[in-house]
């Protein structure tokens, strides 16, 4: 259907043709130029730009294409501005006072809050999408004070005050919830750390081993994961800090913990078997227990998607630029 649909765009086009001196007098293409750019089709969008650069130019109440895009998150459109243009576009100011800064300052639609999983992550997003506009802006733009006699920053915090308290919540409870298994990991692991030494008998000798070093690596990685969630629990929860230092932290707690559960699994294992290695029916016994051992490394999966996130939204920004010709 949508190999169709280019298709069908570009006979639409081509139909265009023969009326391709009086084309600026067509209302038609600048009012499906500016629904594309509120929709986010960057194909749509390549496509009529290249059949006639001089739409790049269309201004709809003040705004072009580009300033729709950064007032409804459009990273591949946004990504379309280069070189000269950009100096050019971006200069305007709509009946409000708003330049481009304020626009990125407003709060993103609901629709594109949602398609991010935690408040926190949310709130990064808003503020990596301000810094990323704000890189391309004049100096005095980032001061400029609209109708309202509010800057680009002001309009920041009065409009994402509501969103980082929610991330603040949602970043406690994340911690609060991941530091009692943490807990549980560490005193577990702890008082079930061998105290001899290994054993010279060969059959049991890579048992123990494995026992030991994975008690310690449950060990090691939950007290670090432990340190990273209280640590996310006596931030400031100010601005910057959603930007890099909590999602840093909350990356390594997850990590850590994720970590230490297999460790702990593995260490049981190992000493389920050192206790019943000579008994009758020891494989299927082993195998068994074995199935149900794991069923921790659930709660993996089950945050599997939000750690995802976490990497994608602090390692993985924005996508890289497309050519308009």
């Amino acid at each position: 259907m949508q190999s169709q649909a280019h298709e069908l765009f570009n006979l639409c086009l081509d139909a265009y043709v023969v009326d391709v001196e009086n084309i600026n007098e067509i209302p038609e293409i600048s009012q499906v130029l500016f629904v594309a750019a509120e929709v986010g089709n960057v194909e749509f969008l390549v496509k009529l730009i290249r059949f006639d650069f001089d739409l790049l130019w269309k201004i709809d109440n003040e705004r072009s294409i580009f300033h729709i895009a950064v007032e409804q998150r459009h990273e591949s459109i946004f990504n379309l501005l280069i070189g000269s243009i950009r100096d050019i576009i971006v200069d305007g100011i709509n009946e409000d006072g708003n330049n481009i800064l304020h626009l990125a300052a407003e709060l993103a639609p609901q629709e594109k809050l949602n398609a991010i999983s935690g408040a926190a992550l949310q709130m990064q997003r808003e503020l990596l999408w301000f810094k990323e506009v704000e890189k391309i802006v004049k100096p005095s733009y980032k001061e400029m004070k609209n109708e309202k006699g509010e800057t680009p920053y002001v309009l920041f915090a009065m409009e994402h005050e509501d969103l980082r308290k929610e991330g603040e919540k949602w970043m406690m409870n994340t911690a609060k919830s991941s530091m009692v298994v943490a807990t549980l990991i560490s005193s577990i692991m702890f008082s079930g750390l061998p105290t001899d030494g290994l054993s010279h008998n060969s059959k049991k000798y890579n048992l123990e081993l494995a026992y030991s070093v994975s008690s310690a690596t449950a060990l090691f990685c939950s007290s670090t994961s432990l340190i990273m969630f209280l640590c996310i629990l006596t931030s400031r929860y100010s601005y910057d800090d959603f930007l890099v230092s909590l999602p840093i932290k909350l990356m390594t707690g997850v990590t850590t913990l994720f970590i230490s559960i297999a460790a702990m699994m593995v260490a049981f294992s190992a000493s389920f078997c050192l206790i019943n290695h000579d008994h009758q029916g020891f494989p299927f016994i082993a195998f068994l227990f074995g199935l149900f051992a794991f069923v921790p490394i659930l709660y993996v999966f089950l945050k599997y998607r939000q750690f995802v996130d976490i990497i994608q939204s602090t390692c993985c920004r924005f996508q890289p630029r497309q050519r308009l010709l």
